[in-house]
Formats: structure tokens, sequence, C-alpha cells
């Protein structure tokens, strides 16, 4: 698990499959319930003050996880209603990962294409056989994801 705190109107949460499966989260049934009892555990792993409302999208990746973008709409909600915190939540399932390197290496993960794209080298996995190599590349490699990846997959080389 891993927090980009960007400020307080805005940060990200990194939550890898391995993490999901110790805290036992699902998001199959009751997803928004589900996903509130998480955002209650962040709040108290991290210490976070959240009140307010929010404007949630959360990217769901088979082969990662989930990443989950927080960003406060709007402070006139805190005068009409206090310290309470009110989400919109947007589940983006199957969302596309790709994970940027700064010089080519071979991983034996499973099944994956490589691109190449203003120096630097993207993998995007298709099947993930081998864990430990798949967290090799998790510590290797900045995971790109939203946005991020429509730029990219115009003007990428295919390897």
């Amino acid at each position: 698990m891993k927090l980009e705190y960007y400020n307080i109107n805005e940060f990200t949460i990194y939550l890898n499959n391995d993490y999901m499966q110790k805290i036992r989260f699902d998001l199959e049934d009751n997803k928004e319930e589900n996903f509130r009892n998480l955002l209650d555990r962040l709040k108290d792993i991290y210490n976070l003050d959240l009140y307010g409302y929010y404007r949630v999208i959360v990217y769901i990746n088979d082969n990662y996880g989930i990443i989950v973008e927080l960003y406060k709409e709007d402070d006139e909600y805190i005068k009409i209603f206090g310290e309470s915190l009110d989400l919109k939540i947007l589940f983006k399932p199957e969302s596309k990962i790709l994970y940027e390197l700064n010089s080519f290496r071979k991983y034996n993960i499973g099944k994956y294409n490589i691109y190449f794209y203003h120096d630097k080298f993207y993998i995007d996995i298709i099947k993930v056989d081998n864990k430990n190599e798949y967290l090799n590349l998790l510590e290797d490699s900045k995971i790109i994801y939203g946005k991020d990846i429509d730029n990219l997959l115009h003007n990428m080389i295919k390897i």
C-alpha cells in the first residue's frame, strides 16, 4: 500500500492485490459500502482528516489491484453539513496499467508486451505467472494509469 499526498484536497492511494487479500477487501459485493469501510481503515492508518465532499475514482486492475484518486470538490459542503464525509464514487473496472522503466530488463513474470517512448520502456502485463518477479517489477517501475495512459498509447512503439 502506498499513499501519494499532493495536498489536503487531492491524493492517490495504491492498493496492490496482496494488501487487498490481507484486509479481505472485495469489490464484487456491495462496492459502495465496502469502499467506505476501506476508506475508514485508511483514515486510521494514515491519520487522514477527511470531511466534506470528495470525487473518488477507483481504477481496478486484475494484475495490480486498485488505485484510488480522491479530489475534494467544494468547501461550501462543510459550511452546510459540518465535518461529515460524502463521496461520489466512479469505479473503472478493467483499467489498463503500464509499468514505466528507465532501462530495459527482461522479466520472467508471464505474458506481457513491451513498448518504447521518449527513452522509456513500458510493460503492459497480460498475465502474471511469477509473483516474486512481478514484485521486482513493481520495485523497479513507476505505475502509469488513467489519463496518463491515453497520451502514451498513441505514441508508443511496440518492441
